[in-house]
């Protein structure tokens, strides 16, 4: 692969001069200076651990109960609230800030925030620290339980009216499988794609072919 041409900046440039008369003039020729040479002198390699210059594999350890709850909610772990959150917030607030309601500084409720992480097994996001900058606020927060079913499911404990029915186990179209018809759809144009991890060998995807797509 051929190397691409730029043009110096002025600090590459070369001066050579001349005389007009009883002046000198000095003219600067742009001097040229390929790609590769330019990125050569600011290219690093980064060493591994094992001595080549190949990066370190990354793995990642998946929980599987964090898997499956995978949907198009936040990923984010279940947490019910004991009988006595109330008053785990109060002391730990009162071992901190004694009798203040608000919090003082940032270092102090920082403080306030993992030691009510570690004793309730449950840290406040990133999104929320902001909305939390009192006891009372802090004590709401931890008093709401988090749920991690998706509403689909959470429909099946629910008293529905009776015009609604809800079909948990759906059925989707493949023309392998549903033969009645001869594997012809409704939708002849339609794909049917699956993305989620979770559902992708439960349901296969199924792509129809564009016949005008195709080559002659």
């Amino acid at each position: 692969m051929a190397a691409t041409i730029t043009r110096a900046p002025l600090s590459r440039l070369q001066p050579s001069s001349f005389l007009i008369g009883q002046h000198c003039v000095w003219q600067c020729t742009p001097v040229y200076i390929s790609s590769a040479e330019r990125f050569k002198s600011t290219k690093t390699v980064v060493k591994s651990n094992r001595g080549d210059d190949l990066p370190v594999d990354r793995k990642v350890d998946f929980d599987a109960q964090s898997l499956a709850a995978r949907g198009y909610l936040r990923n984010q772990k279940a947490y019910t609230p004991p009988k006595d959150v109330k008053s785990k917030v109060l002391d730990i607030c009162k071992k901190h800030m004694g009798n203040e309601t608000l919090f003082p500084d940032f270092k102090t409720k920082f403080s306030v925030l993992v030691q009510c992480s570690q004793s309730l097994q449950h840290s406040v996001p990133n999104s929320l620290i902001h909305r939390i900058n009192n006891i009372d606020e802090l004590i709401v927060y931890y008093a709401t339980p988090v749920s991690t079913t998706v509403p689909l499911d959470m429909m099946k404990d629910m008293d529905l009216p009776k015009n609604l029915h809800v079909v948990y186990k759906y059925h989707r179209f493949h023309p392998e499988t549903d033969t009645k018809f001869g594997g012809i759809t409704a939708f002849p144009n339609d794909s049917t794609l699956v993305t989620s991890i979770k559902y992708k060998k439960k349901y296969p995807s199924y792509i129809v072919e564009k016949p005008w797509l195709s080559k002659n």
